[in-house]
């Protein structure tokens, strides 16, 4: 399966320390969406939102093993949902990936989210501070 990602897990660092793996990735942009900062905190979550699309990295053939983790690190924050992602060159492809629940889309701010001042400013926070690492554990 693949696995389209927007926020922290674009970092190779952060994906491989929640999978235990390394997977092929290739830039891809998902339509009709928006990403935006979740209130509080210092990652994102995407919304359907028309006239929008959001920059992330798709990771090719995910292990079943590894979408469970991947599940349980992201919470009930959010549903895994299958898109149609864009490559660079064109090519559409299927995809999984993790969107803002219903019932948790209230703690959705309207700031958009940055992955360069993620990197900057709050990777070391979140790699030692998010309760998904729990969950793998």
């Amino acid at each position: 399966m693949n696995l389209f990602v927007y926020g922290t897990l674009m970092d190779a660092d952060i994906m491989g320390r929640v999978t235990g793996s390394a997977y092929q990735s290739q830039e891809a942009t998902l339509q009709e969406y928006s990403r935006r900062t979740v209130r509080g905190e210092v990652y994102p979550a995407i919304i359907k939102q028309s006239g929008c699309c959001v920059d992330g990295v798709v990771y090719f053939n995910i292990s079943l093993l590894d979408i469970e983790r991947l599940d349980k690190f992201e919470g009930s924050l959010y549903e895994r949902i299958e898109v149609e992602v864009i490559f660079n060159n064109g090519e559409r492809v299927s995809s999984h990936t993790y969107v803002i629940s219903t019932k948790s889309a209230h703690q959705l701010s309207n700031d958009n989210w940055s992955y360069d001042n993620f990197l900057a400013k709050h990777k070391n926070q979140f790699q030692n501070g998010y309760c998904g690492y729990d969950e793998l554990e």
